[in-house]
């Protein structure tokens, strides 16, 4: 009985991603983009992935050119978790100066490797295609590399969730909204996110009827 009810570790790691169900793996509501959470939160850290073919997408939250110009590694982040997954792109697949700027939105798509032994990531994602790029001035892009405060960030309220310390607060209020409205708690891939729209009076009534109070 014990050997029957032991988790199936081996087959988990080894899973596919593209077994639909039968796997612990999310893709995005409305694409088929996999969170970069359901690759980077698994027990090896992704490493069992390697060989998958998946598709991300997010922002570069930190990005550079290596070897002459020939290829680029970049941090890529999509909200769904703090870490971030290393990318790299050679300069063949895509114009490395456009992709490599802080704050980049990239959609792309490429094969889960393990990376060389030594270094901290357990899996990296080598990119083959490139389906989009959302490009940004450098001069202009408002959140630097550097520790910024909550006071800086008030006058930037559209760039906040992208910083680490609100996306965990918008992430922990989430989870607590879902708790809170359980006929929503199946939609395991979308955000609750409040927008400051709602009046308290609206917000009230909302809730009394999801509790058909």
């Amino acid at each position: 009985m014990a050997e029957d009810s032991a988790p199936p570790v081996e087959q988990m790691a080894l899973a596919s991603l593209n077994d639909g169900v039968s796997t612990p793996f999310a893709k995005a509501e409305f694409s088929d983009r996999v969170l970069i959470r359901t690759i980077l939160s698994r027990a090896d850290g992704g490493a069992g992935l390697a060989g998958q073919t998946v598709k991300v997408g997010g922002w570069v939250k930190t990005g550079r050119e290596q070897g002459k110009g020939s290829f680029a590694f970049l941090e890529l982040n999509d909200g769904s978790c703090p870490a971030n997954l290393q990318v790299i792109v050679d300069a063949a697949v895509a114009p490395l100066g456009q992709i490599v700027p802080t704050g980049t939105c990239v959609n792309v798509e490429g094969l889960l490797k393990l990376p060389p032994e030594g270094t901290k990531q357990r899996v990296e994602l080598r990119v083959e295609k490139v389906h989009h790029v959302g490009p940004v001035d450098p001069a202009k892009y408002p959140l630097p590399k550097t520790r910024l405060t909550l006071e800086f960030l008030r006058d930037i309220v559209h760039f906040r969730p992208r910083t680490n310390t609100i996306s965990v607060v918008a992430r922990i209020r989430n989870a607590l909204a879902y708790a809170l409205l359980p006929t929503r708690s199946s939609r395991s891939t979308a955000f609750f996110i409040y927008t400051l729209q709602l009046s308290p009076p609206v917000i009230v009534r909302v809730l009394m009827k999801c509790f058909k109070l």
